[in-house]
């Protein structure tokens, strides 16, 4: 399929996406606005993101070499977010045992010169187990393993139907998204097989624990409220300073 650029005569940016007209609200997530909570045209901002693949391999590369150069021992780390869950309730905390790409492959693709270097994508099992014991002592929202596909991209990469490109149809989109959910895959972020696969690299333990904000075999926007929201990304914290307290052989406070 050839695509080709295309350009407005009123000057106005295209948009190529047939869904949009027919939304209610268009929720811009990760800007924290929507058509119809905002006066958009009235509005003008330059927001800044750093996020996906490319933002947490930077972070991860210095992150490692310090702690080489601090001759640290013995390291777990652990990535907490939020993510799109995927047959699974929303609030609902997944703890990844395999990031796997968008073919649902337990793989990272990086290109280093002019190679394409394929690595493995692999967690730490027993870590994850850890994780999920200590999730039995909160019993107010599960938590569960599986895999976690990670992609490029927020919009089409991860099969929306609100971006500003949509080539696909909603029935598309629903029936690769069961085929991930038959593959294993429970939640879909954008860092997790860099993050695995650094850290394997580099002989660190590793877990991704991420909440899901939503259902996306229910839908691509985000309805729930910001109280909700903000107690949801507290779950993924909640269960890591259980971790930290039992690892620690602290008791929790009452």
């Amino acid at each position: 399929m050839t695509e080709t650029t295309g350009y407005s005569g009123s000057g106005l940016v295209l948009v190529r996406n047939p869904h949009l007209d027919l939304m209610e609200e268009d929720v811009l997530y990760h800007l924290d606005l929507g058509t119809k909570t905002h006066n958009l045209p009235a509005m003008f901002g330059d927001i800044k993101h750093g996020m996906g693949i490319p933002s947490i391999s930077i972070m991860l590369h210095e992150l490692i070499k310090l702690l080489h150069h601090a001759k640290c021992r013995d390291v777990t780390i652990i990535r907490i977010g939020t993510s799109g869950g995927l047959g699974i309730e929303a609030g609902s905390v997944v703890i990844t045992d395999t990031a796997v790409d968008s073919s649902f492959q337990p793989r990272f693709e990086q290109v280093v010169l002019d190679d394409v270097v394929v690595r493995s994508t692999e967690l730490d099992k027993d870590l994850a187990e850890e994780l999920l014991a200590c999730s039995r002592d909160i019993p107010d929202f599960p938590t569960l393993i599986g895999h976690t596909m990670c992609t490029y991209d927020f919009y089409e990469g991860q099969g929306r139907l609100d971006g500003a490109l949509c080539s696909f149809s909603s029935e598309k989109k629903l029936e690769y998204l069961r085929r991930a959910y038959d593959a294993g895959v429970r939640n879909i972020e954008m860092e997790s097989a860099a993050f695995a696969a650094l850290c394997g690299l580099c002989g660190l333990k590793a877990a991704v624990v991420c909440v899901a904000l939503l259902d996306r075999l229910e839908g691509d926007q985000i309805r729930a409220s910001h109280e909700v929201l903000w107690e949801y990304q507290q779950r993924p914290q909640r269960l890591i300073a259980a971790f930290i307290r039992k690892r620690l052989g602290l008791f929790p406070t009452a």
